[in-house]
């Protein structure tokens, strides 16, 4: 993965891909195509766009490298930058194909896949073959994050393939919006790998809240995952968080909003007793 500034990435790229709903504020002049199957046509407003870059005149191009060097809370910006052969209709032809995606249980997701927030989380959880078919007919993807445009390009590729995904990928990708909330909350990774690290990390206890505790509440399992990541193992049985813990199964929402009353006081003492926990455990 090989990290440039927005100018390099730029002049490596002929494609700019977005999500529409991050660009309400962008130029309307822009030649925008839209990334729309026909099943989906009454949807349109919330699928992707993309445009070929030498589509575009000198002030367009100086318009549209001025939103994409704007950074989101996140650290991400708007688009995503592509380099392919296609013209700005075949690449939407192409991606339009990949808008929807069959889950484990043979229903059907809509796949944000233009949004860069939720695109980063898709390397770890697609499958390879279906990287490869998301990715037909382009040479390099660019993607933002933390000031930095990271270079994806994809050699060796295996047969694509864009079938069913399996029940783990299924889990994974329905969770993307959870985990983003759980990464908000901590403290900003140095890099791509670790946003995986902890994006993987934050999906585990994600499913051990809803698996093993029950919980239902969004974020009772934000809250939880956000412990898990912080807190390691052992953190759910300690007296100030599991009576919390168990109600939230009749209470949706309870233990997120028990434990965020937790003063820094009993946090210290909390994080404390784990510790001393961890240490006798490994001790014996």
């Amino acid at each position: 993965m090989h990290s440039q500034t927005l100018p390099e990435a730029w002049s490596d790229s002929t494609h700019v891909l977005a999500d529409r709903l991050l660009i309400k504020n962008w130029p309307a002049t822009l030649p925008w195509e839209p990334v729309v199957p026909d099943t989906l046509a009454k949807e349109g407003h919330l699928l992707p766009v993309v445009l070929r870059i030498d589509q575009l005149d000198a002030e367009q191009k100086e318009l549209l490298q001025q939103h994409l060097s704007v950074k989101l809370g996140s650290g991400l910006t708007s688009a995503i930058l592509i380099g392919s052969h296609l013209s700005a209709r075949g690449m939407a032809h192409q991606i339009a194909g990949h808008v929807l995606i069959t889950l484990a249980d043979d229903t059907r997701a809509l796949l944000r896949l233009a949004d860069p927030h939720v695109f980063v989380h898709l390397l770890w959880i697609l499958p390879l073959p279906h990287l490869a078919s998301l990715c037909a007919g382009t040479n390099r993807w660019s993607v933002p994050f933390q000031g930095a445009w990271h270079e994806l390009q994809f050699s060796d590729r295996p047969e694509p393939k864009w079938d069913s995904l399996p029940e783990a990928s299924s889990i994974a990708l329905a969770n993307v919006g959870l985990i983003n909330e759980v990464l908000a909350t901590l403290p900003a990774p140095t890099g791509l790998t670790e946003l995986w690290r902890v994006g993987q990390q934050t999906n585990e206890w994600i499913g051990i809240a809803q698996a093993e505790f029950g919980l239902t509440g969004a974020s009772d399992c934000v809250a939880f995952a956000r412990h898990g990541v912080l807190l390691g193992k052992g953190f759910s049985v300690h007296p100030s968080l599991s009576p919390h813990l168990h109600a939230a199964r009749k209470t949706p929402g309870l233990y997120a909003e028990r434990t965020a009353s937790l003063s820094q006081r009993d946090w210290n003492n909390l994080i404390a007793d784990i510790e001393e926990t961890n240490r006798k455990q490994e001790a014996s």
